[in-house]
């Protein structure tokens, strides 16, 4: 693909304009980040000049105080994802004793939004390793070309960032207008309107991101842009739209993608277990979760987060204070079991829920747990808490999980399904 980071200049108009930010960087120079100092008549730019970037500070309508230069090639530069597919950047500059460290990106908004974006952009001085100086950016001044440097350092040669992680190898493409954007193309395994709505996303834009996304659901040449749209439709308050992320969630849950599927399904299914976004509707939930945690392949790939509303689900219509009783039953099974396949995937919070669970199920002397202990022994696990004792070798995890899952499959048959 073509690279258009001259482009981003247009689209991200909002997010680079920042007309109140004096920060300056030189007619030879080409801006990456730049904001006023909270509070200060004091700004920061870090701006690129051939092989070098370059960091200034100093008095907004005076001269600069500090400028400091460094190669690309050795530049302090550190990368972490941000919200929503958004990329932080922070560049560190060493001045003798001193360096000095600005970071700029998203952070989840906050109240009364918090689905919304918030640019950030920060300040470090450090001397010997202690901070003696922390500055945080005004917002409304903070304007940031995002990943115009990892382009420049990756076309030098430079692969890594400074903390040895590899920089990523995807195309940094900045694109317009979704109408006059050209017909989605299949790109490898995805498609280019999908890539075009991360780019987007990258760049603090979730509206334009959409878009695109949508535009790659309704080429259908894969799952991706569907799954992205469903959960932007969901979760972000400015572009919620229930029934088209259900929609758009439901084809990712009804396909054979085993990335995505499981965890489309799980939204779908929390939406019917809450009643948020679609009717509370018992049946539909535990379908859709059951899927999620189990049924979604038979690779058994799943969404752990899934299993977890599912044993939600299993246990479900009773007070708390009938916990012995909501345990003892064919239900505590099921919830057990779904709490076992989240912990053969990894999550230790989910290994935690079903060690509980499945204590309280022996204090409450359950039926379930004598049938469990007597089909575990029967194998290497040796009781039922092997069911949660995740194994390392896959084979071994994969043989772990079928039995879990014929365990389900068992209880749910014995119980007709919540």
């Amino acid at each position: 693909m073509k690279r258009y980071l001259s482009a981003g200049l247009v689209l991200l108009g909002g997010w680079l304009s920042g007309a109140e930010a004096s920060a300056r960087c030189m007619d030879v120079e080409s801006r990456v980040a730049a904001c006023r100092i909270a509070g200060q008549d004091k700004s920061l730019a870090i701006c690129l000049a051939g092989d070098e970037a370059v960091y200034r500070y100093g008095l907004e309508q005076g001269p600069d105080e500090l400028v400091l230069r460094a190669p690309l090639a050795q530049l302090g530069y550190y990368r972490a994802d941000g919200a929503q597919g958004t990329i932080d950047e922070t560049v560190v500059f060493a001045n003798g004793d001193h360096a000095y460290r600005a970071r700029f990106g998203f952070r989840d908004g906050q109240a009364p939004d918090p689905t919304e974006l918030r640019k950030i952009g920060e300040l470090q001085v450090q001397r010997k390793g202690d901070t003696v100086a922390a500055l945080t950016c005004a917002a409304d001044s903070i304007e940031r070309v995002p990943e115009l440097l990892l382009d420049r350092m990756r076309k030098l040669g430079r692969t890594h960032a400074s903390d040895a992680v590899e920089f990523p190898n995807y195309d940094i493409e900045y694109p317009g207008p979704v109408a006059q954007s050209p017909a989605c193309e299949r790109d490898s395994n995805v498609d280019s309107c999908w890539s075009q709505g991360v780019s987007a996303a990258r760049g603090g834009d979730p509206a334009l991101a959409l878009g695109y996304f949508d535009k790659s659901c309704d080429a259908d040449l894969g799952p991706q842009g569907c799954y992205e749209a469903g959960k932007l439709y969901l979760h972000n308050r400015k572009l919620r739209d229930y029934p088209r992320a259900y929609e758009r969630l439901g084809r990712v849950c009804a396909s054979d993608d085993i990335g995505q599927g499981p965890y489309a399904c799980k939204y779908l299914g929390w939406m019917h277990h809450t009643g948020i976004g679609a009717p509370r509707d018992t049946a539909q939930a535990w379908t859709y979760l059951s899927k999620a945690c189990f049924l979604h392949n038979p690779d058994l790939f799943l969404d752990a987060e899934g299993c977890h509303f599912l044993a939600e689900a299993a246990l479900a219509g009773a007070p708390r204070s009938e916990r012995p009783q909501r345990v003892s039953g064919e239900r505590g099974q099921l919830a057990y079991l779904a709490l076992a396949m989240g912990c053969a995937d990894g999550a230790e919070g989910i290994c935690a829920q079903a060690r509980t669970l499945l204590s309280d199920a022996r204090a409450a002397s359950a039926a379930w747990v004598a049938g469990c202990d007597a089909d575990a022994a029967a194998s290497p696990l040796g009781d039922c808490a092997g069911l949660i004792a995740p194994q390392a070798d896959y084979e071994a995890n994969r043989a772990l999980r079928k039995r879990i899952l014929s365990r389900f499959r068992d209880a749910s048959s014995a119980l007709d399904a919540p």
